[in-house]
C-alpha cells in the first residue's frame, strides 16, 4: 500500500510540476537588452586619452561632432571637460548606441 501510494503521489507531483506552455528558444536580442547595465560613471581609459576622437573610432561621429564643436566654440576653456565626459561616459554611450540600432522605435 505504501509502495502505491508513494507512485501515485510522485505521478502527481510529476505532473504538478511540469511547466506550463512551450519552451521557447533563446532569443538572440536578449542577450543585449537584458543585460546588466555597465558601472556608470566608469573611465574609459582609451577614451580618456583620445578625447572625442574615440567616439569617431567608436562609430559614434554624432556625438564626436558634438563635443568636438562643444570645445572648439568655447576657445578651449572646456575642452577639459570635454576630455573627462568622453572618458567617464564612453562605455554607456556605446552601449545605448547599439541598443538604438536595434530597436524599432
Amino acid at each position: 500500500m505504501r509502495r502505491l501510494w508513494g507512485a501515485i503521489s510522485g505521478a502527481i507531483g510529476w505532473v504538478l510540476n511540469r511547466p506550463v506552455g512551450w519552451e521557447r528558444k533563446e532569443d538572440p536580442m536578449r542577450a543585449l537588452y537584458h543585460r546588466p547595465m555597465p558601472a556608470r560613471l566608469r573611465i574609459n581609459w582609451l577614451a580618456l586619452v583620445l578625447g572625442p576622437i574615440w567616439y569617431f573610432f567608436a562609430g559614434l561621429w554624432v556625438h564626436g561632432v558634438i563635443l568636438l564643436s562643444v570645445a572648439f566654440l568655447s576657445g578651449g576653456i572646456l575642452l577639459p571637460f570635454v576630455w573627462l565626459y568622453a572618458a567617464l561616459k564612453a562605455d554607456e554611450d556605446l552601449l545605448d548606441a547599439r541598443l538604438m540600432r536595434r530597436s524599432v522605435y
